[in-house]
């Protein structure tokens, strides 16, 4: 699938998140606070406990009502302390996807944000900046990795080599009820621009973080 189709099919998920719901209302187990300050386990010792699968960690209780989650959400994949996921708000278009390494209570890795006429990117950020009003994430050394023109707009694939998410007191829900992140996350349209050599390497070369 092109990178084109696959944004199209993505700016349809997204906007259908602004309204979406479950319709289904789950049975839920008590939210757990994550890594509280001063406490342990830390994250990182939690995630080595659960079972690789997929997961909702979110800033608020589960509300236990209609809603997908509250507050600001991780929904992620996860092979030990690895997560590929996006970090953000249930029910609307707004979220960054995110893969790295969970290290204490913090997540190091990458960022993804594709920038489309509806939510534009007019400037990249170099120096590090914080993305959410809470204050959990932190993003750095943005990058235009791959640009698509169609219909009279851009979309362009902004990467952010530096990632940081705090994880420290979120909440896990009992399941994952948000969109799927590969249905959201293309990460196999961005490409990481070696500024070094003046080349492009796609990220299917992977990445130790």
């Amino acid at each position: 699938m092109s990178g084109w189709r696959y944004f199209v099919g993505l700016i349809g998920l997204a906007s259908g998140l602004l309204f979406s719901s479950t319709g289904i209302l789950t049975a839920s187990l008590p939210s757990t606070p994550l890594g509280n300050a001063g406490k342990s386990p830390t994250v990182e010792a939690l995630l080595m406990n659960l079972s690789d699968g997929t997961y909702q960690f979110c800033s608020e209780p589960d509300p236990q009502d209609w809603r997908d989650g509250a507050g600001v959400c991780l929904n992620f994949a996860k092979q030990g302390t690895i997560v590929d996921g996006y970090f953000g708000y249930p029910h609307s278009d707004r979220f960054v996807c995110l893969k790295g390494r969970v290290s204490e209570d913090w997540l190091y890795g990458e960022g993804l944000i594709i920038s489309w006429a509806g939510r534009a990117w007019s400037e990249i950020p170099q120096e590090t900046f914080t993305w959410d009003p809470e204050g959990r994430l932190h993003l750095s050394q943005g990058v235009v990795a791959h640009s698509e023109e169609a219909q009279d707009s851009k979309v362009d694939w902004i990467v952010f080599q530096q990632a940081s998410l705090n994880m420290q007191g979120l909440y896990r829900y009992p399941d994952s009820r948000m969109t799927s992140p590969t249905q959201l996350c293309d990460w196999h349209s961005a490409e990481t621009h070696d500024v070094a050599s003046g080349i492009c390497r796609t990220r299917e070369e992977g990445n130790d973080y």
